[in-house]
């Protein structure tokens, strides 16, 4: 993974829309983006949509040299063309798709995103990468024992038809030209942290099994030169300390900046928010930016205990790093 020079995050999609808290001076938000693009006055009919999902366009520069990779997509088409729409944003630069795991509220866009992309750079496939257990229907188990199917993600076929040159791996590598990280899977190493209570797969014979660690899930970074490694993990699935022990690991050298993404400290996840926070010390983080799934509880917690170093996404801002 080479250092860029900068990096620049644009929330699509996420769960949150939030112009009037104050903000660090390299973050902008989507009323002060509107305003710069030539907005005279304020009007609903202008703005982004927020919705239960997230989706990110991350551009990274290096000398003249750009490249930009969408991780996710949100979980649906038109909430995601509405707000790259009324973003005024040019997918065409996108030069690689990622989707961190398979739930809908992270690829139900998929199509519609691939559609937008192709017809911006002048018809040529689009890498995307897919890790091949997350294309299996889940649900999740109730009280009372029934099972909750959620809409699964678009398959290969889908996803090829719409412009997709679909790679499915569970290999970690670099992506456009070294500037992006995926990883692989993500080992499980904390004592707390123990995926999504719940959760089950059908098997190819039609039979449900346990799901609820989703080796599926992934994470992608970057290396901004004169910061560090800076983190973008969708729902933390896998456990927001095993992403970051992970991240650490790999690159032993080049010290963790931030992270990005959801964290999932709500619902089911709440009883680790105390874990999540004290473990989170031992990185010294200079950016937190939860979003998503984070929960409110989680981001109080958050804030308590690491300040002005915590500042939320919301759809529609913009982070330059």
């Amino acid at each position: 993974m080479r250092a860029v020079d900068k990096a620049e995050v644009i929330f699509l999609v996420d769960n949150a829309t939030d112009s009037l808290s104050s903000n660090p001076d390299f973050v902008e938000t989507e009323f002060a983006s509107h305003r710069r693009r030539g907005m005279p006055w304020l009007s609903g009919k202008c703005l982004c949509c927020a919705a239960h999902g997230l989706s990110c366009l991350i551009t990274t520069r290096t000398g003249s040299a750009s490249r930009t990779l969408l991780f996710d997509t949100g979980p649906e088409e038109w909430v995601f063309e509405r707000n790259v729409v009324r973003l005024g944003l040019d997918l065409g630069q996108v030069g690689a798709v990622v989707l961190s795991h398979g739930h809908w509220d992270h690829g139900g866009a998929m199509p519609r995103a691939l559609q937008m992309i192709t017809m911006g750079n002048g018809g040529h496939p689009v890498p995307t990468y897919m890790h091949p257990d997350m294309f299996a229907l889940r649900a999740t188990k109730s009280a009372d024992g029934s099972l909750r199917p959620m809409e699964s993600v678009p398959n290969v076929e889908t996803l090829s038809g719409n412009g997709a040159d679909v790679i499915v791996t569970r290999d970690e590598q670099t992506l456009l030209d070294q500037m992006f990280y995926l990883s692989g899977e993500i080992p499980r190493v904390s004592h707390f942290e123990r995926g999504l209570p719940g959760q089950c797969r059908q098997t190819p014979a039609g039979t449900w099994e346990p799901d609820e660690l989703m080796p599926d899930e992934r994470f992608v970074a970057v290396n901004v030169a004169g910061k560090g490694q800076v983190v973008f993990t969708a729902c933390s699935h896998a456990g927001l300390i095993n992403v970051l022990t992970h991240a650490q690991a790999r690159f032993p050298d080049v010290p963790l900046y931030g992270v990005f993404g959801g964290f999932h400290l709500s619902g089911v996840t709440e009883t680790v928010i105390p874990e999540t926070v004290e473990a989170l010390a031992r990185f010294d983080l200079r950016l937190i930016s939860p979003g998503h799934c984070t929960g409110w509880r989680a981001v109080n917690a958050l804030v308590a205990a690491y300040g002005d170093r915590v500042v939320p996404s919301a759809v529609g801002k913009t982070f330059m790093l």
